[in-house]
């Protein structure tokens, strides 16, 4: 198994405090344990290896549940606050440098919100990705890697990284250190005033603001194969709708299992399950067929035009997607 972790250094005083901690980590990692066979661990998806987000969906889905997003500050900075994930992942395939630096930034909200940073990819990828300042994940995974390996892989460093997060939120136990109890108690506090004065001071009036913005925006799916839609409709609607993407219709099917969707943008033409079956599945599901939906097609075929609106979908737009045309559908759908 290929893969390397980036631990954070401990510093242990005494003899007494170190199994204080070993006590710790063993009971807490119990019952993380007993945790995880019950839940589902979050997995934050971005990058170009639209192979290997597949694979995560299809072959990891009993594990993880997983959530898409492109690579743009504000969406990732978004899916942190509603989506809550206990990790992010970048699925490397030819990334931009411009792509690197803006994971690098947002390495920053990843720190502050203790979630850790992992990326998965070839050697070429991972040299690349080393050359970009602030960018050093936490855990690296080098492809060629078996699935199986790959989520073993994962979970444990999750689970590990749960069960440090735990005991260092857990008071020590001062009882049977009556001897040394004075020392013991000022290491804690200051273990306790540095932890104060590295945690960052928020606005809980900012904070409810937006949890309340995030929550009652109108939650918009893009599905489409190609990445550069879901970017450039991102940030023609980011301003005033939540917006998920899916690169194809088995994923955007999978993540209607468990998400409520206002509307769908829907690329006709896909590779393996093209639009018209999405839109075929979506209606014969009894809780997703009131759902509008939009093809999104830059078919010119005057047949095949009429072939997508014989479907009855809401809408459709051609590509290039015009912003306004765009905005007005949507606008007409959910008022």
């Amino acid at each position: 198994m290929r893969y390397a972790t980036r631990t954070p250094p401990y510093l242990f005083i005494s003899s007494a405090r170190v199994c204080t901690q070993k006590q710790l980590e063993n009971t807490q990692y119990l019952t993380l344990q007993e945790d995880a066979n019950m839940k589902k661990y979050k997995l934050l998806l971005a990058g170009n290896s639209k192979k290997l987000i597949t694979t995560f969906f299809t072959q990891m889905d009993s594990t993880f549940e997983c959530m898409t997003s492109s690579i743009i500050y504000d969406d990732l900075k978004n899916h942190i606050q509603y989506f809550k994930p206990d990790m992010f992942v970048l699925c490397m395939r030819a990334e931009t440098r411009d792509d690197l630096v803006t994971v690098a930034s947002f390495h920053d909200v990843l720190i502050k919100n203790k979630i850790p940073y992992g990326v998965i990819g070839d050697s070429g990828s991972m040299d690349f990705a080393s050359k970009i300042p602030n960018n050093i994940p936490e855990l690296t995974l080098k492809l060629p890697i078996p699935t199986a390996d790959l989520e073993d892989a994962i979970t444990h460093f999750i689970r590990d990284h749960q069960v440090r997060l735990s005991t260092a939120q857990t008071p020590p136990a001062t009882s049977g250190f009556s001897a040394g109890g004075s020392a013991f108690d000022a290491l804690t506090q200051l273990d306790s005033m540095f932890d104060i004065a590295e945690s960052e001071p928020t606005s809980s009036t900012d904070t409810e603001l937006l949890n309340f913005d995030l929550k009652e925006r109108p939650r918009i799916l893009v599905v489409d194969d190609a990445t550069i839609i879901h970017k450039t409709i991102k940030g023609y609607l980011d301003s005033k709708y939540e917006v998920a993407t899916a690169i194809n219709g088995n994923i955007a099917l999978r993540f209607l299992k468990t998400k409520k969707v206002d509307l769908i943008l829907l690329d006709y033409e896909m590779p393996d399950m093209n639009g018209p079956a999405v839109l075929e599945a979506v209606r014969a599901d009894p809780r997703l067929a009131s759902i509008p939906i939009v093809f999104l097609t830059g078919i010119n075929d005057v047949e095949k035009t009429k072939s997508a609106l014989a479907l009855r979908p809401q809408g459709y737009l051609l590509k290039p997607v015009d912003k306004h045309a765009l905005l007005n559908k949507i606008h007409e759908l959910l008022l």
